[in-house]
């Protein structure tokens, strides 16, 4: 990395204006996730209503003007590779493809286990349903269920909850009965304190980042 690109300055209004897109695209993402959290087998409505989010909302048009306002201080000069630093940074990306969607990428079903903590936001993708998961050692943890089938928020998932896999759930048994064509595992996130279910998700797997 170039020394000048080690440390950048924006200035405060366009640092504003950058925060202020991405506390929109977040917050109503947010609003979203908990919305539907509330409606069990409404994975396809909450999928629909993403993507109209996303293209009436024009979120991608947004996330440009951020991505522009704060890759403008950066030097473009190209090194020995021809590339610049942020060229660099990003090489290892992969991007959708029609060939290959992200959705068909095959994931480990190996349970992880992960301590006490806090969801703290529900996102829903298409055939994915990510869970941004707090533990108790503040970590910032990202659970992404797999071929997600459903999901129900129970009561306030502010609480703290650990998750648990269940063999048959209210959830399980509800999805059989509206949508018998779809089938999964039965995972539940379960208050610390009384036991009780917060939160419920039919899917074929689920992995864990750290984020």
């Amino acid at each position: 990395m170039l020394e000048k690109n080690e440390k950048i300055e924006l200035p405060g209004k366009e640092a504003l204006d950058a925060l202020k897109e991405i506390e929109f695209i977040l917050i109503s993402l947010h609003k979203m996730g908990s919305y539907y959290a509330e409606k069990p087998g409404a994975l396809e409505e909450y999928r629909k209503a993403t993507t109209d989010f996303i293209d009436d909302c024009a979120v991608t048009q947004r996330l440009a003007k951020v991505r522009r306002i704060i890759s403008m201080p950066f030097d473009d000069s190209l090194g020995d590779d021809e590339m610049d630093d942020m060229e660099r940074y990003f090489s290892d990306l992969k991007f959708w493809e029609p060939s290959q969607p992200m959705n068909r990428i095959s994931h480990s079903t190996e349970e992880i286990t992960i301590s006490k903590g806090i969801i703290e936001q529900v996102t829903c993708k298409r055939n994915e349903l990510l869970v941004f998961f707090t533990d108790q050692q503040d970590q910032s943890l990202l659970i992404t269920f797999h071929n997600a089938a459903a999901f129900k928020s129970i009561n306030a998932i502010t609480s703290r909850c650990e998750i648990h896999e269940e063999k048959d759930s209210h959830l399980s048994q509800e999805v059989a009965r509206i949508a018998p064509d779809k089938s999964g595992k039965s995972y539940c996130f379960k208050d610390s304190n009384s036991g009780e279910v917060i939160f419920s998700v039919i899917a074929g797997s689920y992995s864990i980042e750290r984020i």
